[in-house]
């Protein structure tokens, strides 16, 4: 950012010695507009500034919250309070830097993760087919895919060794050993509690101490297995894949013919009993804190009660031409209540909505894709652009390719100030409390202060102007009265 301050220097002087802009000193706001080349802006009360150059292409500005600086498209940065992120060539790259963890990747080339912790010496690094790193202990470990690696804490195993991957792999988890040939065909796992064989897809054993026992021959048509539950209590599952699956415990029974097709449920740990007959097209589904009735794609409706979410409600009309969902917060302060309402038109199109607990809208989101996107808030705050090209969120494609594609553009944010631009800034609209800017480049301007007004052609070739009651004329940028 420092490299671009002499940069905004020179554009300052060479705008102000073009445009004998003298006053200026009266204004709280600083506007130099010279599209495409170049524009900026300045607000002595807030401290907040913008430079452009080249249209969208280059941007940087500042505010209270955060400073960010785009090349596009390339590459957009962004710094807010204790933290810093990168994105470029998006999706594929991404920075992340906050004060406990930092991460970097391109995919899929670079993976790089770092725990800033003092107790966690924890790190990873992936540079193509490349990787090393060390765990929370402090371990190294290193490795060239597929010749050869050494990992800790990887994958639920606590140590793994491959060599010539899928040829030997090598894995230590609660004091067992697994070796592994020609994965996934071989596996022998022996230790203190689990014993495997494997010889896929003729046959599998596995058995873990007294709570697991399982087995499959020819995969994936025959399984068995015998299971205790950790409330108390043991259960048993039985596969002829498709035609047949059974399974019953204290907690759940389940019957499924013809897998997906026809299954019934019984499950007392989700508290409801399902039936899909056939699925996906007609499920039922009632319990404790569910119920549902789908009649896909024509009709369903869905709603649950859980602790964290509260109350939900969903349902849908000729999927996926409409979706509807409400939820209600469980917050016990009244003051901290919400109730979100979310719909949905082909899936890529939606309005999104947040109440308070007296069903004040606190919160708009619509996206009309392709057509535009608005968004509101309770304090004032607004966002609206068209066309919306990009028809889902995410803020590495928004920053780096949005303003590319975008014909009109306008922010306002809670202290009343508000930037419009349409045409990628040919055509500008920057207002302040008691304070008003109108751009057509540099070819035609017009800034208004209280109740004194002034009208420039080509930044003052020809000039008129009102202030405290007395016209002002200027020519060929030199004041005649």
């Amino acid at each position: 950012m420092k490299l671009l301050r002499p940069i905004i220097f020179l554009g300052l002087a060479l705008t102000l010695l073009a445009s004998g802009a003298k006053g200026a000193e009266s204004s709280a706001q600083v506007h130099l507009d010279f599209w495409p080349l170049f524009f900026y802006q300045h607000s002595s009360e807030t401290g907040a500034w913008q430079l452009e150059l080249l249209g969208p292409f280059f941007e940087c500005y500042h505010t209270s919250k955060e400073s960010a600086f785009s090349l596009r498209p390339l590459f957009s940065s962004v710094s807010r309070a204790h933290r810093h992120e990168v994105f470029f060539l998006s999706p594929l790259g991404h920075f992340l830097d906050t004060k406990s963890f930092s991460r970097l990747r391109l995919v899929p080339l670079v993976s790089k993760d770092t725990v800033k912790d003092k107790a966690n010496k924890s790190s990873y690094h992936e540079y193509g087919l490349i990787f090393w790193g060390k765990n929370a202990e402090g371990k190294h470990y290193r490795g060239f895919f597929p010749f050869y690696g050494h990992l800790y804490d990887w994958g639920f195993r606590d140590e793994i060794t491959f060599v010539l991957w899928p040829l030997y792999i090598h894995s230590r988890f609660d004091g067992n050993d697994s070796y592994t040939l020609l994965w996934p065909i071989f596996n022998f796992t022996h230790g203190p509690t689990v014993r495997r064989l494997k010889l896929w897809p003729l046959f599998g054993y596995r058995k873990r101490g007294q709570k697991e026992q399982r087995a499959f021959f020819f995969w994936p048509f025959f399984w068995h297995e015998k299971y205790c539950l950790s409330c108390g209590g043991k259960g048993e599952k039985f596969m002829f894949f498709p035609f047949l699956v059974w399974e019953k415990s204290p907690r759940v029974k389940r019957f499924i013919f013809l897998y997906p097709f026809f299954t019934y449920l019984d499950s007392k740990d989700l508290g409801y009993t399902e039936y899909d007959f056939p699925w996906p097209f007609l499920c039922y589904i009632k319990g404790k804190y569910d119920y549902e009735l789908r009649f896909w794609p024509f009709i369903g409706y869905t709603t649950t009660k859980t602790m964290t979410q509260g109350h939900c409600e969903w349902y849908f009309f000729l999927w996926p031409l409409y979706s509807y969902e409400r939820c209600f917060s469980p917050d016990p302060d009244p003051a901290q209540r919400r109730i979100m309402v979310n719909r949905k038109f082909l899936l890529v199109s939606k309005v999104e909505k947040i109440f308070d607990g007296k069903g004040r809208e606190i919160y708009l989101y619509a996206r009309w894709w392709p057509l535009g996107v608005q968004i509101k808030k309770a304090d004032g705050s607004e966002i609206f652009y068209f066309p919306a090209l990009i028809p889902f969120e995410d803020e590495g494609f928004n920053r780096n390719y949005g303003p590319l594609l975008r014909l009109y553009e306008y922010v306002r944010d809670k202290r009343g100030y508000s930037h419009s631009k349409a045409l990628w800034g040919l055509y500008r609209h920057d207002t302040a409390p008691g304070e008003s800017f109108v751009d057509l480049s540099f070819l035609l301007t017009y800034h208004r202060r209280g109740k004194a007004w002034e009208f420039n052609i080509l930044k003052g070739v020809l000039g008129i102007g009102n202030s405290y009651n007395r016209y002002r004329l200027k020519l060929f940028f030199l004041k005649i009265f």
